[in-house]
């Protein structure tokens, strides 16, 4: 990929796009429109359907104008070429429940579209499903990790919590300090409360939202000991 985009990049340009999208305000929401950026901003066309691909963990579709899509219609799967510049969603993710899912699917699809502006001869995107308890063949675990797959991911990241809304939510729930995490990946109630408080802001998983913090360096660790000796009172009386 010749015009590979580095996180730290990636980060810079989603800021960037955001701050153009949101304006120059100083009172900027601390939610990305994600829909209104999408086809406001970079023009895109958004549309759902039902796929009928064979690997059934596609869930959306950055199109080309020249790859065709499975889809079912009218009790029928049809192949459709749709327009450069549409992106096609599963329809299943306007279920409420997946109103997180549906975001990252949509903001993964708009970093397919924001490379594709910066290498035209990048291919078609399609963004999956990733099952822990599948077991993969090498060639679809390569398809998952490539790395324009991966890119998309970050940008996607970087489009719906964008460093400047990151660090504004921090100084609001945290006095602007990063979050304690013990071991790995152990929070605290409070810093679990905070976290919830973050995801349900920015419209993002529980999860996505960790993985940001740790990409940004806003995670404080601390040894495991140290959370077991303060809330359960453990350890330096074990004999």
């Amino acid at each position: 990929m010749r015009n590979f985009l580095s996180r730290k990049e990636a980060d810079e340009l989603g800021d960037a796009l955001v701050q153009q999208y949101m304006g120059k305000s100083k009172d900027f929401p601390l939610f990305v429109d994600i829909d209104g950026f999408t086809t406001d901003f970079l023009r895109c066309q958004v549309l759902y359907e039902t796929f009928a691909e064979d690997d059934m963990d596609k869930i959306g579709f950055s199109s080309d104008g020249i790859t065709s899509l499975s889809v079912h219609r009218e009790g029928k799967t049809v192949q459709v070429v749709f327009h450069r510049n549409t992106i096609v969603l599963e329809k299943s993710l306007l279920e409420p429940s997946e109103q997180f899912r549906r975001r990252f699917t949509l903001a993964h699809e708009a970093g397919h579209m924001i490379a594709a502006k910066l290498d035209p001869e990048q291919a078609v995107g399609f963004q999956r499903v990733y099952d822990g308890e599948r077991l993969y063949t090498a060639e679809e675990l390569r398809e998952r990790f490539a790395i324009g797959e991966w890119q998309a991911n970050t940008m996607a990241a970087s489009l719906l919590m964008p460093t400047f809304l990151m660090k504004s939510l921090l100084h609001k729930y945290n006095n602007g300090r990063g979050l304690l995490v013990y071991g790995n990946s152990v929070f605290a109630p409070r810093e679990k409360s905070i976290l919830q408080k973050m995801s349900d802001t920015l419209g993002v998983s529980y999860t996505a939202l960790v993985i940001r913090l740790r990409d940004l360096g806003a995670l404080d660790f601390h040894p495991i000991e140290e959370y077991v000796m303060k809330e359960f009172r453990l350890g330096s009386e074990i004999q």
